[in-house]
């Protein structure tokens, strides 16, 4: 396997198995508590130094839990428990956060929603260069491929807006009852999962779309964090999470496109509540940013510039390898600001707190069939690589989120 510029840290502390989902959102809270008081009490001051009418917000929030699953709504509610924040504030951080950077940014149309963010990359064998795959020590899970194997390779850059306000860690949930454990880095405190991979292989990400029905209420639609945790927690396959997909009415679902991969196989999904469509998109190198390319979306100027630039990128390579998608990952062309895949604030922005500026949060690449994640915390130009395993010891301050936040510091 190729390491070349991948961290090797001394690991500290495992995730044993627990009884609940309600026990590991708490034990998860207690990890990160600290980061997520810092957050929210940065919020609550903001909110309140402008004046900000927090209650449309909470009206959404409170009509979005309903949708959830029972269990993922316990995981709320067990982590809110722990929290020492202002409850009003720490909803709306979990469930209109967006909505919230609306609100807080400075001028119009510079925010969460407008442009989105995120540019995600899939690459299929035969297309992806062979370092022998990802070897996890494990016996006992999908993993466990021929020395010369390599599954395909999913690259994720997580782009959001006020992201000093919006810490990252590694979060593991082990296998709990007839759910599969998974491992991703995702927003700390939060129940929504937008990347991940699960103990058995299954990889699954997203990007958002600006599309869904006006005729479907809060209740109804499953939110897109919810559908790949979902995933997550119910598929072993790529072929299983489309069923459970297609389980669904396509119109109680938001608009996304969404990446799967398993040892096996790939599929990028464009999920159009709108046409109540899912169109697929089979190529052996996909990439997509924040329209969709086969069905009919709002296309801005940031996507499409985006989008443009990976395939560039991609154009002439005969093999994509884990270090192209990082090179990928670190690109500034068209940046800085909205339109570049790595992206910063621009110069007038007020760095940590740009609420009306997306940046990148993090990077991740995973491999379909293995449960491992890389990871960069931040910009991936200016972070160093981690590899984290399902199951193996993972740093402290990874675990923490402070890791995170100690690069806006």
């Amino acid at each position: 396997m190729n390491d070349t510029g991948v961290e090797r840290t001394a690991h500290t502390g495992t995730v044993a198995r627990v009884d609940s989902i309600t026990e590991q959102a708490r034990r998860r809270a207690e990890t990160e508590h600290e980061v997520v008081e810092w957050a929210v009490g940065e919020l609550e001051s903001l909110i309140a130094d402008r004046g900000v009418d927090l209650e449309p917000m909470l009206e959404y929030a409170r009509r979005s839990k309903e949708s959830l699953p029972d269990r993922h709504r316990r995981a709320y509610e067990a982590m809110a428990e722990v929290f020492d924040v202002d409850p009003a504030v720490y909803e709306v951080y979990v469930f209109a956060y967006s909505d919230l950077c609306e609100e807080l940014a400075d001028g119009t149309g510079r925010s969460e929603k407008n442009p989105k963010g995120c540019t995600n990359a899939l690459v299929a064998p035969p297309k992806v260069e062979s370092d022998g795959g990802i070897d996890t020590g494990s016996a006992e899970t999908a993993a466990d491929t021929e020395a010369d194997a390599s599954g395909p390779l999913v690259l994720k850059n997580r782009d959001i807006a006020g992201r000093g306000a919006r810490p990252k860690s590694i979060v593991e949930q082990p296998p709990i009852d007839d759910l599969y454990g998974f491992l991703t880095v995702d927003t700390c405190g939060t129940i929504s999962i937008f990347k991940g991979v699960n103990d058995r292989g299954l990889v699954a990400a997203n990007t958002y779309i600006d599309r869904k029905r006006d005729d479907v209420d809060p209740e109804d639609q499953l939110r897109n964090g919810t559908v790949i945790r979902t995933l997550l927690e119910e598929c072993a396959t790529v072929e299983g999470a489309r069923a459970a997909l297609e389980s669904h009415p396509t119109r109680h679902l938001c608009g996304q496109t969404l990446f799967l991969a398993d040892a096996d196989g790939t599929a990028l999904l464009e999920i159009d509540p709108v046409a109540e469509r899912i169109a697929v998109d089979d190529d052996s190198v996909v990439t997509r940013t924040n329209h969709f390319v086969n069905s009919r979306s709002t296309e801005t100027e940031s996507s499409m510039k985006r989008r443009k630039r990976t395939l560039e990128l991609f154009d002439g390579n005969e093999q994509l390898g884990r270090d192209d998608l990082w090179t990928f990952a670190r690109d500034h062309a068209n940046g800085p600001g909205d339109d570049s895949i790595c992206r910063h604030p621009e110069p007038e922005t007020d760095e940590p707190h740009a609420f009306g500026q997306l940046t990148t949060a993090s990077a991740a690449v995973f491999e379909g069939g293995s449960p491992v994640v890389e990871v960069a915390m931040g910009n991936p130009c200016e972070s160093e690589r981690t590899r984290c395993a399902f199951g193996d010891e993972i740093p402290t301050d990874l675990r923490t989120g402070k890791r995170w936040l100690d690069r806006l510091h």
